[in-house]
C-alpha cells in the first residue's frame, strides 16, 4: 500500500472521530470514550467488552439486559434496558 493511501486512511479515521462526538462513560470504574449516539450495550462492545450473557433480543422486548447506572453527584440509582438506553456523559455503569 502506498504512503498516500495510508495517510488518506488515517485522515479519514481522524475525520470520523471528529464527526462523532465522544463522551466519557465509566464501566466498573474504568473510563472509556464512546460515541454519544450509542446505547449502553453498543458502548460496551465499542469499549472492547464481549457480551456473552444478558444480551437477549437487542430490541427491548425480552428484558434480559436490565442495567443499573448512576451519575456523579446524584444519590439516585437509575435502571434501564442496555439495548434501549443511550449513553450520557459521565455515566457510571
Amino acid at each position: 500500500m502506498s504512503k498516500t493511501a495510508t495517510k488518506s486512511k488515517k485522515a479519514a479515521t481522524k475525520q470520523k472521530a471528529v464527526e462523532e462526538h465522544l463522551v466519557p462513560v465509566f464501566v466498573m470504574g474504568k473510563r472509556y470514550e464512546v460515541p454519544d449516539s450509542l446505547t449502553i450495550q453498543k458502548a460496551l462492545e465499542y469499549a472492547g467488552y464481549q457480551l456473552v450473557r444478558g444480551c437477549g433480543c437487542r430490541g427491548g422486548i425480552c428484558g434480559a439486559c436490565g442495567t443499573v447506572f448512576r451519575f456523579p453527584g446524584s444519590y439516585r440509582i437509575e435502571v434501564g434496558l442496555a439495548c434501549q438506553t443511550v449513553v450520557q456523559p459521565d455515566m457510571y455503569i
